[in-house]
């Protein structure tokens, strides 16, 4: 028997995954037959090498379009499928969110950003070493359903979740960041790291950010007092 949800009338959903929008379709297609054709061509060398990227590549080469590249190429069937898993739960919420328009400048955004930053860090670290997929991606679209949904209820497939949206996110971010770290991926870790602080930037822009700032200060140096007759207005001193 299928345990019950009772939800107060002032829950708010957001369904996750169903049905993909356009631009998480078009995505999820590319992003599977770009592994399929890898897959099949017995992961040919000269992938790795030109197309994801690295420090020594990138930066001492000049291939300066590898973090635009490494967005599209997966060398491992557990990230493809963690990263494709995310873009449609995830992924689908935002673009219905959004707007595909927006959402596919997302996307781009922090994918490219993530992986220069896995690129800086690797010049640091391990010059030779390369990072790719849509990893960063997958930490920003984690992050901002934790910071746009923090109080919904996941509706997936045909019933709501027993846990916020927010708390499905941070456990899948948590599973993303530990499993890197216990397997000594350092480099993939900064591209996560980098795509996050876009994803902030995409959905706080520094103009609003000063803003709220701002208004906090003033706060702290007034108060509000009840005046005026009763039933009347209220006085802002």
């Amino acid at each position: 028997m299928r345990k019950q949800i009772v939800l107060d009338a002032n829950t708010k959903i957001v369904r996750l995954g169903g049905r993909p929008p356009t631009v998480v379709l078009v995505l999820l297609i590319i992003e599977c037959a770009a592994f399929l054709i890898y897959a099949f061509a017995d992961g040919p060398k000269w992938v790795a090498a030109h197309l994801a990227a690295s420090a020594v590549t990138c930066l001492t080469q000049l291939q300066v379009f590898q973090p635009f590249s490494a967005l599209w190429v997966h060398l491992d069937t557990t990230t493809l499928l963690f990263n494709m898993l995310t873009l449609w739960l995830f992924g689908s919420a935002l673009e219905r969110w959004w707007g595909g328009r927006r959402f596919l400048l997302f996307w781009l955004a922090t994918g490219v950003v993530g992986l220069a930053a896995g690129v800086l860090v690797g010049q640091v670290v391990s010059p030779t070493s390369v990072v790719f997929g849509s990893g960063g991606v997958t930490a920003a679209m984690l992050l901002a359903s934790v910071v746009i949904w923090p109080r919904h209820m996941p509706f997936i497939y045909k019933g709501v979740l027993p846990l916020k949206a927010k708390w499905l996110a941070l456990i899948m971010g948590g599973f993303l960041l530990i499993s890197n770290a216990t397997s000594g991926a350092w480099l993939m870790i900064a591209v996560e790291l980098g795509g996050a602080a876009v994803a902030l930037l995409f959905i706080f822009s520094v103009r609003q950010l000063w803003g709220e700032a701002q208004v906090n200060r003033a706060k702290k140096k007034f108060k509000v007092i009840d005046g005026g007759k009763p039933g009347g207005k209220r006085w802002l001193n």
